[in-house]
């Protein structure tokens, strides 16, 4: 599955072929044929995977920021998820992938589900309503930089600067 993600993300999901992802992992066609039958099939494995670890992680930082303050969860956040964001490309090059089924519907409501539980435990509580909003906000954030492929300080400055934003606003709202 590896050699797949690798290929959606160097060339797209619909650019890249079955013949081209058995021929990168040294396996017959028919062989991946047996295992996926589509390269949607395929693509949503590895989607299922990455969105595994993704939730994994998240579990830990509630585990770790309980009792934070507002923008210092956010921060938190923004390391956990800028960390997963560059070591599994393929999450966000799958995420939006049309045909959006039950299972990736059921996916994304357990991602807010656990992000604004992160902010409904900070100290002090962020309200119900605009924890859940922020769920659905910084994801959102956290994708913007990824237009900059190729650009890492210009990447990484936006980042930033997506980060402080969040931070000042948070700030603002406590007051």
């Amino acid at each position: 599955m590896a050699n797949a993600a690798i290929l959606f993300v160097e060339k797209g999901f619909y650019a890249t072929t079955m013949t081209e992802i058995a021929a990168r992992a040294g396996a017959a066609i028919g062989t991946l044929y047996l295992f996926f039958p589509t390269k949607e099939a395929l693509a949503t494995a590895i989607l299922a995977e990455h969105a595994e670890n993704l939730s994994t992680q998240l579990d830990a930082l509630q585990e770790s920021a309980k009792g934070l303050a507002p923008a210092a969860i956010a921060d938190a956040l923004f390391d956990v998820l800028g960390d997963f964001l560059a070591t599994h490309p393929a999450y966000s090059a799958l995420l939006d992938l049309p045909g959006d089924d039950g299972w990736r519907r059921a996916m994304r409501v357990r991602r807010r589900g656990q992000i604004a539980a992160l902010f409904a435990q900070a100290e002090p509580p962020l309200p119900a309503g605009q924890a859940e909003r922020l769920a659905v906000i910084v994801p959102q954030l956290m994708r913007i930089p990824l237009a900059l492929v190729g650009e890492k300080k210009m990447r990484d400055g936006v980042l930033e600067e997506l980060r402080l934003m969040l931070a000042r606003h948070l700030r603002a709202s406590a007051e």
